[in-house]
């Protein structure tokens, strides 16, 4: 009698939720937005924060595929670092900051921020900042990269104003649609994975 092999722990961890939390996130975050379009004078002003986890999540997810290269990956490294400073400069400037609604309306903060996604948004471009460990849909980096560089640009070239809320309602909108299919695409593969692992 043949016995089954245990299937692999690997496969056994659930590692589409984490992109169904920030699929889950950015639907909050695009619900805020929203309101500014639909009620005057309401401020989205937990969007920075979103962006700096999605920053950092980037940041770790590339420094762990940089580190595992078996070439010379010092500019990965780099740029994965760097997405996570970023990430973690957002995530304590605005949560933490007593001008928390009006720091990114200031020329200093908006200076910062801007200059902080449109370096993330180039790296994430060139490919070498990951939204995942492997491509789920062909160019999908370039897309948010894009979105990221011109929000970044709207925000340096004139006040927080309707322009980069549409910039970033769009971006959000566009991250929850790509988790929510990379949660749908690694759900999917794990039972298949582990049928063919079970049939060894």
């Amino acid at each position: 009698m043949t016995q089954t092999p245990p299937a692999n722990p690997e496969i056994k961890k659930k590692k589409w939720l984490p992109y169904l939390i920030r699929a889950i996130m950015a639907i909050v975050i695009a619900v805020t937005l929203l309101r500014q379009f639909v009620v005057p004078g309401s401020k989205a002003s937990n969007f920075p924060i979103y962006l700096g986890v999605y920053f950092l999540a980037n940041g770790i997810l590339s420094l762990r595929l940089a580190r595992s290269e078996s070439v010379q990956a010092r500019g990965l490294i780099l740029a994965a670092l760097a997405t996570v400073i970023g990430g973690l400069a957002l995530i304590v400037a605005f949560p933490f900051s007593s001008y928390r609604n009006s720091l990114i309306s200031t020329d200093l903060g908006r200076y910062v921020f801007s200059a902080i996604v449109i370096l993330i948004g180039l790296l994430q471009v060139q490919g070498v900042v990951h939204m995942t460990p492997q491509p789920i849909l062909k160019r999908a980096h370039l897309v948010v990269g894009f979105l990221e560089i011109l929000l970044g640009i709207v925000v340096l070239a004139a006040p927080i104003d309707w322009e980069a809320n549409a910039v970033a309602l769009i971006w959000t909108v566009l991250v929850a649609m790509y988790m929510f299919y990379v949660t749908q695409s690694l759900r999917s593969a794990q039972p298949s994975l582990v049928s063919a692992r079970s049939s060894l």
